[in-house]
């Protein structure tokens, strides 16, 4: 099994999902810079290739992962690693990242302070 090396952040991001039945949606669930995971109720299987659009509440256009491959499924729930984003797309993913990562920073220094 191999072993993760990025952390996942949880989100509640809609998601597009574009593969061999057409296009779906879901909810994307956790994020990490190399892959994520997503609720939809779209049967996949491990190893099926598809092209995701994350839309993020603050931005105005989709993150567009152009090739994803399924690496695990449970029940409506299925894993994906990216295999192929441009590189303004990878650049706006690795500052969503930061942004997320930042706001966890400062909601635990918050939470540490003495009241």
């Amino acid at each position: 099994m191999e072993v993760r090396r990025e952390r996942r952040l949880f989100v509640q991001c809609p998601v597009s999902i574009e593969g061999n039945q057409g296009v779906s949606r879901g909810t994307l669930f956790n994020l990490s810079t190399c892959g994520g995971a997503v609720e939809s109720q779209v049967p996949v299987q491990s190893g099926t290739i598809l092209t995701l659009r994350v839309h993020i509440p603050s931005q105005d256009q989709p993150i567009e992962v152009d090739k994803a491959e399924v690496t695990w499924t449970c029940g409506d729930d299925f894993g994906v690693q990216f295999l192929q984003l441009g590189p303004q797309e990878r650049e706006r993913l690795n500052r969503l990242i930061e942004t997320l990562l930042q706001s966890i920073q400062q909601r635990r220094s918050h939470q540490a302070r003495p009241s």
